[in-house]
C-alpha cells in the first residue's frame, strides 16, 4: 500500500474500512471500503490532492449538500462527504455493474431500442435534478453505471461543486472538469451562464456514442475538438447507422443544436421525442444539426478565443516559425509501395495525396486483403499503415486541415478522420468521377462526365456547378483542384478528341463563373506564387504563370524535370501539397506479361516491358489481344506469339480496353469512349475492316462484354448514369435483339463469363455486402451458387469447364466443380500469392492457357517506387526566378 493510501487509511478509520482502489478518473481516485457503522459496502471518491489544494476544505463540503438531497432511482445517492487529514472525499452507494463506457469498449454500439430507454430514464433523472436546481454538468458514458440494467447516474452535482468551490480559479488546477466529446458548446467556450440545456446535449452526445459507435465530435486533441463543438455540424446519426428511426433521429438533431436556445428546454422534453414515432424537426433529422450562422457564432469564437489563448499561444509561435521564408534545401527519397499500385489501377482519378502541411502522403492500392485501401505513410516513418474503415476506397483528398481523409467508393464521397475511426457518408455524386477535392469553402468536388459536381463536406445534396461545352466539343470534367484561397477551382476540361487536347478550366465558387484557358493539362497540381504546376497529357511536369484574377496565363509553359506515370484510365499519378512537397510516380514503371504455372513461377512472353492490362489468349492459344497504356491514352493490341510480332487494332478516341474474342478468333470485341458513355466495340483482329459499335447508348454506360460459346449472344454489363449499381445482360446477334437480365439488382453485377459449354454463366455480385463469385443457369433461369467463401473476383473458367479460377485477395485460387446431379463446388485450391497485377476495375487481368496447365499474367517490370521530394517550392522558386531574367 502507497504512503498515500496508507495515510488515507489511518485518517478515516473510524468510519470506513478501506479494502483496496477500484480505479482512477481526471479528479479523484476511487476505493472500495466498508462502512462501519451501517455495516454496508461503500465507494469513496477521493479527491486528487492538487485539486484538494486549490478548492480548500470548508467550500467544497458546503457547496456538495447542495446536492445530497437528490431521490431518485436512476441518480446515485451521496452518503457521505468532508475532510479528513487534508482529503476531500465523498460517499457513495457500492454497486454491481459496468459503466456505459466499459460497454462502449466491450460492444461499440447498444441495441437502439436499449440505447433509448437508457436516455429516458437518464433523462427523467436529470429533470427531476434540474427541476431542484441541480445540474449535472458532467454527463458522459464513464459517469452513468448499469446495474441490474439500470442507468444510475453518478457524481451528480460534483462537477457543479468543484467548479463552485474553485471559485473560477479551475485554470489553477491543470485539470478540466469535462469530457471534451460530451462537453456542451456553451462549456466548451468557458460560458459562466450553464442551464439545464448543456446537460441535455451531453445526454444526446452519449446517446449518439451509443448509437453510432462514436461520440457527435472526433479529434485529435481537446483543442481540435472543442472548435468542432463549436464550429462544425453534426452528421446526422443515420449516416453512421441506417436503422435508428427518424424521431430518434430528430430528436437527436435537435438536442445536439449548437445553441441553447434551438434544443429542448427540458430533459423530460428530449424524452419524450425519443419515444414518439411522429417526432419530425423540419428536417434536421436528415440533413444534420445545422451549423451556427456567423452572427450567431461570433460570441461563441471570442469566448474559445479567451479559453483557448495559451494552448493555441504555443502553436501560433510554432505556425509562425514554421513559415519563415527561410530557404529549405529539397529532400529526394523514394517509397516503395505493393505492385498492386503500378499497372492495371484503373481508377479514373489520381490515387494518391498530400496532406496540407506536406509531411504526409496518402495513396490508395490493394494489398494483401485484395481490397483497395487508403494507406497513410508520414515521412518520418519508414512504413505505410492502412486506414480503417476505407475498405474499396479510390481517389483519396485531404481537408484543408489535414484532420479528414475523403474518398470515393464508386460515385459515393465518405470521409474518415486520419487517426481512424467511423467513415462519414458525406454524398453521392454522379456516374464516373474523375477526381476529389476538398475547398476551405467546405465542399467538396468532384470531376464528372456531367460536369463539376459540389457537395457539402458535412454531408448533403450534390450539385452540378459548371457542366461541360457539348457544343464546343467538350466531354468531361477532370481533376478538380481547389486552391488555398477557399474560392477557386482548377480542372481539366476532356474533349470528345482525347487526353491529348484536354485543357485548363478554372470556376469561382463565389460567382460561379467558368474561364477557359488556352493551355493543354491533363493534372493541375497546384498552384504556388501566381505558379501553375501541372502535368501535361505526355505526363511532362511542367510550370507556368497564371494570374487568376485576369484569368489568364503569363509567360511561356517551362518543363520541370519529371516525366510522371499516366494510367491507361488516363490520370497522372502525381500530387503536390501547398507547402511544395511534390509526389509522383516515373513514368517508367512499366510491366512484362508472361506464363505463370500453378506454383507461381513467372516466365516472360513478351520482350518489352510496357503499361499491359487485360491480356486475353485467341481461342487457339496463339495470339494474344490486350490494353498498351501510352502518352494518356490506351489501345488495344493484339501479340502473335509465334513471330513475335504486335499490332495495334485501335486508333481512336483516348479508351479502348478490356479486349476479349469472339468465339471463331476472328474479332476483338473492346470498351471504347467514342461517344458521351462508353460502349462495346468490335473489329476484325486483321484489321480487315473498320471498327463498328456492337452495344452503345446516350443514356447507358457499357464497360464489359464477352461473347457466349456458340457465337450467338452478347453477354454484358450496363451501368446507368448516376446509379450506384451495375446489372449483367444479355442480347442475341442476330433476331429478336432485344436485351434480357442476367442479373439485374439493386446491386452490383459485373464481370460476366459464359462456360465452354454455354450452359452456366459466372460473375462477381456484392448483394452480401461483400464481392463474392456466384454462378447460375445461362441465360436462366434459376438460382445462384457462390463459388467463393470469403470473397472474389476476376473469375476465369477453365477450358475444359471443370474449374473456376478467380482472384481472393492477392490469391489466386481454383474452385473445382460438378454440374450434375447439380450445379456445385466440389473443393477450393489456392494456386499462388504473388506480386502480380490484378485489376482493380471489374474485368479479369490474367487469362488461362488452352490446356489448363498455365496462366498468363501481367507482372510489374520493376519494384515499384513513389518519389518523393520534400521542400521541393524553394527549389522551384528559385528555378521559376532564373528563368525570368534580369
Amino acid at each position: 500500500m502507497s504512503e498515500v493510501s496508507e495515510r488515507l487509511e489511518a485518517a478515516m478509520a473510524d468510519r470506513y474500512a478501506i479494502e483496496r482502489e477500484l480505479g482512477q478518473g481526471g479528479m479523484a481516485t476511487v476505493y472500495l471500503a466498508d462502512d462501519l457503522k451501517h455495516d454496508r459496502k461503500v465507494a469513496i471518491k477521493v479527491l486528487k490532492p492538487e485539486l484538494a489544494a486549490v478548492l480548500g476544505a470548508e467550500r467544497f463540503v458546503q457547496e456538495i449538500k447542495t446536492t445530497a438531497g437528490l431521490s431518485h432511482p436512476h441518480i446515485l445517492p451521496l452518503f457521505d462527504s468532508g475532510e479528513a487529514d487534508g482529503f476531500l472525499f465523498y460517499v457513495m452507494p457500492y454497486l454491481q455493474g459496468e459503466t456505459i463506457r466499459e460497454k462502449l469498449n466491450r460492444e461499440t454500439q447498444f441495441g437502439i431500442e436499449e440505447a433509448v430507454k437508457i436516455t429516458t430514464e437518464v433523462a427523467d433523472a436529470l429533470d427531476h435534478a434540474h427541476r431542484h436546481g441541480v445540474i449535472h454538468r458532467d454527463i458522459k458514458p464513464e459517469n452513468i453505471l448499469l446495474h441490474d440494467g439500470r442507468p444510475m447516474v453518478m457524481d451528480f452535482g460534483i462537477a457543479l461543486a468543484v467548479s463552485a468551490a474553485a471559485g473560477g480559479r479551475m485554470t489553477e488546477t491543470g485539470l478540466s472538469l469535462g469530457t471534451p466529446h460530451y462537453m456542451s458548446p456553451e462549456q466548451a467556450t468557458a460560458d459562466r451562464t450553464i442551464t439545464a440545456r448543456s446537460d441535455v446535449y451531453s445526454l444526446a452526445s452519449v446517446l449518439y456514442e451509443m448509437l453510432a459507435g462514436e461520440p457527435p465530435h472526433m479529434g485529435n486533441s481537446a483543442q481540435q475538438i472543442i472548435m468542432k463543438i463549436i464550429a462544425e455540424p453534426v452528421a446526422s446519426v443515420t449516416t453512421l447507422r441506417k436503422s435508428v428511426p427518424p424521431n430518434v433521429a430528430a430528436a437527436l438533431a435537435k438536442a445536439l443544436e449548437k445553441l441553447p436556445a434551438d434544443r429542448f428546454d427540458t430533459a423530460k422534453a428530449f424524452a419524450a421525442a425519443l419515444t414518439n414515432a411522429g417526432f419530425t424537426t423540419g428536417g434536421t433529422a436528415v440533413a444534420g444539426v445545422r451549423p451556427i450562422s456567423l452572427a450567431a457564432r461570433q460570441p461563441l469564437v471570442l469566448a474559445l478565443a479567451a479559453a483557448l489563448v495559451v494552448a493555441l499561444g504555443l502553436a501560433a509561435t510554432q505556425w509562425r516559425a514554421a513559415h519563415r521564408h527561410t530557404p529549405v534545401a529539397a529532400v529526394r527519397f523514394q517509397v516503395e509501395v505493393p505492385a498492386s499500385m503500378l499497372v492495371a489501377n484503373t481508377a479514373t482519378g489520381t490515387n494518391m495525396a498530400v496532406s496540407p502541411d506536406g509531411r504526409t502522403i496518402a495513396y490508395a492500392f490493394v494489398g494483401e486483403t485484395g481490397t483497395a485501401r487508403v494507406y497513410l505513410r508520414r515521412l518520418d516513418e519508414s512504413t505505410a499503415q492502412p486506414l480503417a474503415g476505407t475498405d474499396g476506397a479510390q481517389q483519396p483528398c485531404f481537408s484543408p486541415d489535414g484532420l479528414w481523409i475523403a474518398y470515393l467508393i464508386r460515385d459515393v464521397v465518405w470521409r474518415v478522420p486520419v487517426t481512424g475511426g467511423t467513415p462519414v457518408l458525406v454524398g453521392a455524386t454522379d456516374a464516373g468521377p474523375v477526381g476529389l477535392t476538398w475547398s476551405p469553402a467546405g465542399v467538396l468536388l468532384v470531376g464528372t462526365a456531367s460536369g463539376l459536381v459540389v457537395l457539402p463536406a458535412s454531408g448533403g445534396e450534390a450539385r452540378i456547378l459548371a457542366r461541360p461545352d457539348s457544343a464546343a466539343g467538350e466531354l468531361y470534367i477532370n481533376q478538380p483542384r481547389a486552391l488555398t484561397d477557399g474560392e477557386t477551382v482548377l480542372f481539366a476540361i476532356q474533349p470528345t478528341g482525347g487526353l491529348i487536347g484536354t485543357r485548363l478550366g478554372m470556376i469561382s465558387l463565389r460567382t460561379e463563373a467558368v474561364t477557359r484557358f488556352d493551355l493543354n493539362v491533363l493534372d493541375p497540381l497546384a498552384y504556388v506564387d501566381g505558379t501553375l504546376v501541372y502535368v501535361a497529357p505526355s505526363g511532362a511536369l511542367m510550370a507556368v504563370g497564371l494570374d487568376l484574377r485576369a484569368g489568364r496565363t503569363t509567360g511561356n509553359p517551362v518543363a520541370l524535370g519529371p516525366t510522371v506515370l499516366i494510367r491507361v484510365a488516363g490520370t497522372s499519378d502525381a500530387a503536390m501539397s501547398p507547402t511544395g512537397t511534390l509526389v509522383y510516380q516515373s513514368a517508367n514503371a512499366e510491366a512484362l506479361v508472361g506464363w505463370v504455372n500453378s506454383q507461381g513461377q513467372f516466365e516472360p512472353l513478351l520482350p518489352e516491358p510496357r503499361a499491359y492490362a487485360y491480356p486475353r489468349l485467341s481461342p487457339d492459344g496463339r495470339r494474344i489481344a490486350m490494353t498498351i497504356g501510352t502518352g494518356g491514352r490506351s489501345d488495344v493490341w493484339v501479340y502473335d506469339i509465334a513471330s513475335a510480332t504486335p499490332t495495334r487494332l485501335t486508333n481512336s478516341g483516348t479508351l479502348n480496353d478490356r479486349p476479349e474474342w469472339t468465339p471463331d478468333g476472328q474479332r476483338v470485341l473492346y470498351r471504347a469512349d467514342r461517344g458521351k458513355r462508353t460502349a462495346i466495340w468490335w473489329q476484325p483482329a486483321d484489321l480487315s475492316a473498320l471498327p463498328s459499335p456492337l452495344q452503345a447508348s446516350e443514356a447507358h454506360d457499357y464497360y464489359e462484354g464477352v461473347m457466349a460459346p456458340d457465337g450467338k449472344a452478347l453477354v454484358y454489363q450496363i451501368d446507368d448514369a448516376g446509379a450506384n449499381q451495375a446489372d449483367v445482360m444479355y442480347r442475341a446477334l442476330d433476331g429478336d435483339m432485344a436485351s434480357q437480365p442476367v442479373a439485374a439488382t439493386p446491386f452490383v453485377e459485373a464481370q460476366p463469363r459464359v462456360s465452354p459449354d454455354g450452359r452456366w454463366v459466372v460473375y462477381v455480385t456484392d448483394a452480401s455486402g461483400a464481392s463474392q463469385v456466384v454462378v447460375q443457369p445461362f441465360p436462366g433461369p434459376g438460382g445462384q451458387v457462390q463459388i467463393s467463401s470469403t470473397g472474389g473476383s476476376e473469375p476465369v473458367w477453365a477450358p475444359d469447364g471443370r474449374r473456376i479460377f478467380y482472384r481472393d485477395g492477392r490469391h489466386l485460387i481454383a474452385a473445382s466443380v460438378t454440374t450434375s446431379p447439380a450445379f456445385a463446388v466440389t473443393g477450393r485450391t489456392e494456386l499462388f500469392a504473388d506480386g502480380y497485377v490484378f485489376a482493380q476495375a471489374p474485368h479479369a487481368n490474367y487469362d488461362v492457357s488452352p490446356d489448363g496447365n498455365r496462366f498468363l499474367m501481367v507482372k510489374s517490370a520493376e519494384a515499384p517506387k513513389l518519389f518523393v521530394v520534400y521542400g521541393w517550392l524553394s527549389e522551384l522558386r528559385s528555378r521559376l526566378r532564373s528563368m525570368e531574367g534580369p
